[in-house]
């Protein structure tokens, strides 16, 4: 087979005022034409930023050496016009979250239609006497890809804005993106982490037959080795900066060779909780209940339309347990937990709270946390608010015995360091540290911290560690079991990964068996 790509000692620096680091330490590989290699590792390990290594496109504080053969030229000392010629056209990248990449402003057609219009107008190629596509040319090419990445009704999709989309159409179209010239090369980073099973196998099996059918070689980025073994042809597995081990994918699941491959292993073959009886009473009752969302309609004076989300459901969580809620994307899942929340008033039925209003601990750790306040002042703030609202109630009942409820700054200050420490946070390292200073997995620590700040004994987890590698969605399992069991929590465990479920849960419901939708 012909050689596609040679990397050989790259090494990557980030370069800060605070300190220098090395993110990828002199790693040598190469892969042929035509091959989808998987590059697996956990959070920190350097291999999304070798991915972006081979894109050029780190930021400017990054410095990096070695060589990057593509094709038979060496990318790392090409200026950013030589480079320009290659991205979109010879190389092109799929990144995590589509959410964040997609203008919200503009509808898709015009956004993928832009990968014409902006190779289209370089110098070279007009230079070179190539044809720019007319309008209707590119709108015909742009409805042809969205057909080929088996987006349903292409025609409908071309019109519409990215929210419009479920996340699985949503990273279909910025793979159709990716694919618009028909690169050599399909660095796919972490393309499924937020994808509920159902739409992952969706879209690793769209990146296998653009595999198959395009000849296109892809390099698949991932935290998660199920994914690898799916797709993959070769394995590289990264550790601090170094690649620790490199082969077949039978070779690295079968007889793994490195002590940190087989960590990896083993934290998802690991032992499953589920099954144990809990006999106590209810901490939250749910009873026939019915959600939906009032819809607007285009025409003038006619009434908003009524669509059913979820409807006549019936379930309870004991005190002390964990009931996991499991269904595809768009089941309802985050609705029900609005609703329990009280964030969702359109719905009919009973939910009966026989504890505090419960607590959220959300996804997206990093979206979750205020990224211009310290880790200190965060934590502190259910505290201000408490003292705030008992305060509140004081002016309108000046009989009302609130010194049970205010805490003194010194007191906050000292249960926001009780907290961290339960959550297995170093107060001194982190209470002065930004979000931004902690790695995914100490930000969901951070998260689940602020969750518990109020006193709440009832936790509503939502795919707390869907984002997160193997081994630090292990540790936080550990830790949200480990609390669980201190603090006597009832928790609804909200997920698409059924062996996450599995392994936390003692009872299941699976939403998609049996919730009609309207």
């Amino acid at each position: 087979m012909e050689k596609l790509l040679d990397v050989r000692d790259l090494k990557v620096e980030y370069r800060t005022e605070e300190r220098t680091s090395y993110a990828v330490k002199g790693v040598s590989f190469s892969m042929e034409k035509g091959e989808i290699l998987g590059i697996v590792g956990e959070s920190g390990s350097g291999k999304s930023t070798l991915g972006l290594a081979l894109m050029a496109l780190l930021p400017s504080y990054a410095h990096y050496t070695g060589e990057v053969i593509f094709q038979g030229k060496d990318l790392v000392p090409m200026s950013f016009d030589e480079l320009r010629q290659l991205k979109g056209d010879e190389l092109s990248v799929v990144f995590q979250e589509p959410m964040t990449s997609l203008n919200p402003l503009v509808r898709i057609g015009k956004q993928v239609e832009e990968m014409l219009t902006l190779h289209a107008r370089d110098k070279d190629r007009k230079e070179a006497g190539i044809r720019m596509l007319s309008k209707e040319e590119r709108k015909a090419k742009v409805l042809e890809m969205l057909e080929a990445v088996e987006i349903p009704e292409p025609e409908k999709a071309y019109k519409k804005y990215p929210h419009e989309l479920s996340g699985g159409q949503q990273q279909r179209v910025m793979i159709a993106m990716a694919l618009m010239c028909e690169p050599q090369l399909l660095i796919a980073d972490e393309p499924t982490t937020a994808l509920d099973a159902d739409v992952q196998d969706q879209v690793l099996e769209l990146l296998k037959k653009i595999n198959k059918e395009r000849g296109t070689s892809i390099i698949l980025v991932s935290h998660d080795l199920r994914v690898i073994h799916k797709v993959c042809n070769r394995t590289l597995v990264m550790y601090k900066g170094e690649i620790v081990e490199q082969g077949t994918v039978e070779e690295i699941f079968e007889h793994p060779k490195d002590p940190y491959t087989q960590s990896l292993i083993a934290a998802i073959t690991d032992e499953r909780k589920g099954g144990k009886e809990i006999v106590s009473d209810p901490a939250l009752e749910v009873k026939d209940l019915t959600v939906f969302y009032m819809q607007k309609t285009n025409k003038l004076g006619e009434k908003p339309k009524k669509k059913v989300i979820v409807e006549h459901m019936d379930f309870e969580v004991k005190k002390g347990e964990i009931l996991g809620l499991v269904g595809k994307s768009g089941s309802g899942k985050s609705t029900i937990s609005r609703a329990i929340l009280g964030l969702h008033k359109d719905y009919t039925g009973e939910i009966i709270h026989h504890t505090k209003r419960p607590q959220m601990i959300f996804q997206d750790s990093s979206g979750s946390l205020n990224p211009a306040r310290k880790i200190g002042w965060i934590l502190e703030g259910p505290l201000r608010n408490q003292t705030k609202y008992w305060k509140q109630q004081k002016q309108k009942n000046p009989e009302l015995d609130i010194s049970k409820y205010i805490l003194s700054p010194a007191e906050r200050k000292q249960r926001v360091r009780e907290m961290l420490q339960k959550v297995e946070l170093d107060p001194d390292k982190y209470l002065d540290r930004y979000p931004r200073q902690l790695s995914g997995g100490q930000k969901q620590r951070v998260n689940i911290a602020l969750a518990l700040m109020s006193g709440s004994k009832f936790v509503i987890a939502d795919e707390p560690v869907s984002a997160l590698d193997v081994s630090i969605q292990e540790q936080i399992l550990e830790l949200l079991l480990g609390l669980q069991k201190d603090l006597n929590l009832s928790m609804l465990f909200i997920s698409h990964d059924q062996n996450v479920v599995a392994r936390i849960c003692d009872r299941v419901i699976y939403m998609e068996e049996w919730t009609p939708r309207g």
